[in-house]
Parts: C-alpha cells; sequence; structure tokens
C-alpha cells in the first residue's frame, strides 16, 4: 500500500466514473488490509523444505475491481485468491488470502494479507512504460511459527493489443521486504531485509477474462528455496470491464 505523500496522477474521467462507485468499499477494507496483511508471503527457513513462496500477479497499472484465482508451484503447493478494489484515481487496494501445502510434509500453512498500488507513471507517446508502485503487509502461520512480511517494490511493463480485442503485458515486479519471524526457535525480534522479484505476463481475453502467469525469484537464503511459479485466472465484473 502506498503512503498518502506519493504523486499523483491526473485524474480521468471514464475511471472517475467507476471508482465512484466503488472508493467506499476501498475505504472500508482499507483497515482490514493493513492490520491483516500482504501479498507474496513466505515461512521461515526453519522449516527447510516447507519453505515456499508465490508471485504477486500485480500488473503495473491500478484495478477498478477484479479477482484472481491461482495456485502455484515451487518448494510445494499453495492456493490463493486475491480481490482488488479501486480506491481513488489510479489506485487500488488488495486482498490476499491462501493455504499452502509444503513439501516434505509438516503443518499446511495459512497467510492473510493486504496490499495497495498507486500508479506513477501510465505509457503515453514515446514513453512506452506503465509503473504501479506498490507495498503491503502480510502474515502466515504454520508449525508454530509466525512470519511477517512488509515488501515495497514497483511493477514495470508495457500492454501490447492483439487481434480480436485481446492483449498481452508484460511485466517485472521488484520489491525489498522487511521480514519479522517469531515462534519455536526463533529469538525476539528475528528481522532481516530481503529482495524478490516477479517476471509475468497477462493475456486479457476479453474485457472479463485473464490469464495470469509469472515466476518469482527470492534473493533471501534465509527462505531456502523460496523461487515458485504460478498460474492464475482473472475475472472483472461486466459492470466494471473496460
Amino acid at each position: 500500500m502506498l503512503c498518502a505523500s506519493m504523486l499523483k496522477l491526473p485524474a480521468r474521467s471514464a475511471r472517475d466514473a467507476v471508482v465512484s462507485r466503488s472508493s467506499s468499499i476501498g475505504t472500508a477494507v482499507c483497515a482490514l488490509l493493513f492490520a491483516t496483511g500482504g501479498a507474496a508471503l513466505v515461512a521461515p527457513s526453519r522449516l527447510a523444505a516447507q519453505a515456499f513462496n508465490y508471485p504477486s500477479l500485480q500488473l503495473p497499472t491500478a484495478s477498478t475491481r477484479d479477482y484472481t484465482a491461482a495456485v502455484a508451484g515451487g518448494a510445494g503447493t499453495t492456493a490463493f485468491f486475491q480481490w482488488r478494489e479501486g480506491a481513488g484515481a489510479g489506485r487500488h487496494l488488495a486482498l490476499d488470502a491462501g493455504i499452502a501445502d509444503p513439501r516434505g510434509g509438516g503443518s499446511l500453512l495459512l497467510f492473510l494479507g493486504g496490499s495497495g498500488g498507486k500508479e506513477l507513471l501510465r505509457a503515453a507517446g514515446d514513453q512506452p512504460l506503465d509503473v504501479l508502485g506498490t507495498a503491503g503487509i502480510g502474515v502466515a502461520f504454520g508449525s508454530g511459527l509466525t512470519s511477517i512480511r512488509v515488501p515495497v517494490g514497483a511493477s514495470v511493463g508495457h500492454t501490447f493489443p492483439l487481434d480480436e480485442g485481446m492483449s498481452i503485458t508484460p511485466y517485472i515486479h521488484p520489491r525489498v521486504s522487511l521480514d519479522i519471524f517469531s515462534g519455536k526457535g526463533e529469538s525476539s525480534g528475528n528481522t532481516e531485509v530481503t529482495l524478490n522479484f516477479d517476471l509475468g505476463a497477462n493475456l486479457q481475453v476479453n474485457k472479463q477474462f485473464a490469464l495470469r502467469v509469472a515466476g518469482v525469484f527470492s534473493g533471501a537464503d534465509r527462505y531456502g528455496n523460496g523461487n515458485a511459479f504460478s498460474v492464475g485466472f482473472n475475472w472483472t465484473p461486466a459492470a466494471l470491464a473496460r
């Protein structure tokens, strides 16, 4: 979720009309998101082979409202759901929730979190890139351990139109996070800073439906093999599709 101090972009009338119908919902969700967590959660590496991760599936543009159901594979299997909701011109909030079955057995891992995005740059003229600043906070539980992650980054990409109203958007989503661990075998206040990034693409089939694929690559030794690949199905309600 981005700070209020970030640069505001000029409002677009079509977007403002849509956002006005959903901004109150986004505001109500905001408290829940900041209280309970964000995307790209992982379990501590003391779980050894049970470490897991999943891509953020975050495009470089803000959403008015959409839903994504996805599965990820890496050091285990993860199933998760994402809800993004417009929160003003060029902004959105997001809620993630899911469950992971880490490789090597042990307890299932549950996670819940929130994130948000703010459009920092839109493709126009000779400037081809869309840039969305992102931030969040999230928590994961399992095997008597708790992991909290606070990531900040930016999704950067470009949309290429195809035939029949289809399009494809390749993107990269690097982020730095503050990771905090607690539970059995962990000392109080055990933290570290990690670097992670997604490489992904969104295939927009029509105004309502899209297929999202991405890989996440983690630079944190603490998480073990945190690399993962995800496939997700994205849906935008007809009234908000544009």
